[in-house]
This record gives C-alpha cells, structure tokens and sequence, in this order.
C-alpha cells in the first residue's frame, strides 16, 4: 500500500458519509497476509490506483492519455468502490479528495499510472501476438487489463489472482457489466492457506505447459529478491519456452532505498507508519543481470522517459510524471 493510499483509506469515511453512503461488504473473507488488508474491504492501494486513472480521465487536457475502453472499465469499477459518484456531489468530493492525494503525496503520479497501464497493455498484446495462450495477473486489483484484452481476445485463457476480500468486490463489479467474459477466471489467493504456485497448479482453468504471459503491475516492490526469483522459477517450470513475465519494479535510489524520485517525504513517513515499506528494486545495470540469473532474457525496459516518449501525445510530451518505476518484459528462452 503506498502513503497515498494509506491517506485515502482514512479520508474514505469522511468523503463517503458527505455522500451519504457506505462502503458495504460483499462478504467476509479471513486476512491474507498483511496487517494492513481488512478481512472485508478491497485493498487500499487497489482503489488509489483506480480512482487515479479516474482522476485523469476528467483532467481536461490529460483525459485524451485514456483510451476510451480503460476509461470506460475503470470507471465501472470507480463507481463500484465510490459509491454516490453518479452524482454531482459524490463526484466533486472524489474530484477534490483525489486531486488532494496527489498534491499532497507526489505529482505526476496518476498520469503514470495510466501510461504503466497502456504500456503493459501493449506488452500483452505482443506476447498473444507471439503466440501466448495464457494470460495470468498476479495482484490485479480493479485493474481491467482481463477484460480488455479478453474483448480482444475470446480465444485467450485468462486469469486473474488476488487478495479475497478485493477479488469480492471486483466479483460483484464483474457481474454488472454488459457483455460476456468467460475466459476470465478470478481465483482468491489466501496466503496463509496456500501458495500461488499452489493455487494454480490445483486450479482447472490454468493450463501448465502452454505459452503464458505473466503480469506483476506494482507488486514486487513489496516482496523480497527471493520471492520474485520464485515467480520466475515458477514460470520456467511450468510454462513453455517463449513465456514472459511483464512487470513493474522500483529503481534503487540508494543502499536499500526503493522510492519514488520526487515523492514527499510524507511517503516515507506513513510507510514507515504502517510498516509497508518498499523491500525490492534493483539499481542501475542491475536488471538484466537479475534476469539472467533466472534464464530469463531481457526484451524491453520502459523508464520514465520512454513512457513519455512512446506514449504521452505531443501537447502533453512536458506534462509531470513519477520517476522511479520501471515496466520490464523478462522471456524465458530454454
């Protein structure tokens, strides 16, 4: 969970009661893990994210960096989260309060999101290209990477792992949009029960041996150098030759420093708080070497500057962005 999060979390209550309404609980799941995930709420970070992506899609010059179906499925997803935002009120305050969390914690940090999204997006869409049949998402959040490109792509296996109590309400969110989606398949992941290597190999809908691109969106800063090493082992043994693993990592700033370059120092602070510091990233040179190490080769690595770049249109080409998180696309070439 970042700081911004943290912050929302505790602003949540105060915004909503002005809207006259609740967060409501889909049902009531055992805590995975992590102090700070609610047996019964979705994730902190996971509503930051969404409603990040929100927040641009009504900037008036930034909302043309959102392509019209990410707009469109996050802000079902918002909607589910913020309740009362179909109204003018509700989405004034949540106008006001998010606009609140990036002036205070760090700007520029909602227009990466988007661009972190359409850039793994375009990395997927490669991968199914070169003959992926398989889509797996590890912490996927309100994201709707699964449902993009399972629009795109009815033919594609596609699966989607996450905290419970978060996987319950995107559930309920699923189940009120139009349209089919049944090549995508939620699965809780409880940690204290089982590991994710062994929820899907004892899961019907994963299919080992097979081309499969993996997805890891703002994730790994929170594990340890093992356990991303894990996830490549992973990969490699149960997947065929050409299989990725797309995903986001920090840059180390200093020795054990995994942050944000521009970021306040309330960020710090409230991770420090919360005990949900950034534990992983990797320094300059360091990546490839990482991946290596795993059998695991380098395709692409997207900075701060190739986002802006590939990405942003040229009115907004100066527009802010954060620094310090990187999109990396890793194969396994037997």
């Amino acid at each position: 969970m970042t700081a911004a999060a943290a912050m929302e979390d505790r602003l949540w209550d105060s915004s909503a009661e002005l809207q006259g309404v609740q967060r409501e609980s889909p049902k009531t799941w055992p805590v995975v893990g992590s102090s700070f995930m609610k047996a019964d709420q979705p994730s902190a970070t996971a509503i930051f994210v969404a409603n990040g992506v929100w927040w641009v899609s009504n900037h008036p010059a930034l909302k043309v960096e959102v392509p019209a179906l990410l707009g469109e499925l996050n802000l079902h997803m918002v909607k589910h989260v913020n309740r009362g935002v179909d109204h003018r009120l509700g989405r004034t305050l949540l106008e006001v309060k998010v606009g609140l969390m990036q002036a205070v914690v760090m700007r520029g940090f909602y227009l990466h999101f988007v661009l972190r999204k359409r850039s793994i997006e375009n990395y997927v869409r490669q991968a199914v290209q070169q003959h992926a049949r398989q889509l797996i998402v590890i912490g996927a959040g309100f994201d709707t990477l699964s449902l993009r490109m399972a629009r795109e792509h009815p033919e594609l296996r596609i699966i989607e792992i996450d905290h419970p109590a978060t996987q319950a309400w995107k559930r309920q969110a699923f189940e009120d949009l139009p349209g089919r989606y049944g090549n995508v398949h939620l699965l809780p992941l409880d940690l204290t029960q089982q590991t994710m290597q062994q929820l899907l190999l004892n899961n019907e809908h994963y299919q080992p041996g097979v081309n499969t691109v993996f997805v890891a969106e703002g994730l790994t800063m929170y594990l340890s150098s093992k356990e991303v090493r894990e996830i490549l082992s992973f990969i490699k043994e149960t997947s065929a030759p050409g299989s990725r693993f797309v995903f986001t990592y920090m840059e180390e700033r200093r020795r054990n420093d995994f942050q944000f370059k521009f970021a306040s120092r309330l960020v710090d602070f409230w991770l420090a708080m919360k005990g949900e510091q950034f534990t992983w990233g990797l320094g300059d040179g360091q990546l490839e070497p990482f991946l290596k190490q795993s059998d695991f080769q380098l395709l692409h690595c997207a900075t701060h500057n190739e986002l802006r770049e590939e990405l942003l249109s040229p009115a907004n080409r100066q527009a802010r962005l954060a620094v310090g998180e990187n999109i990396a696309v890793a194969q396994w070439n037997q």
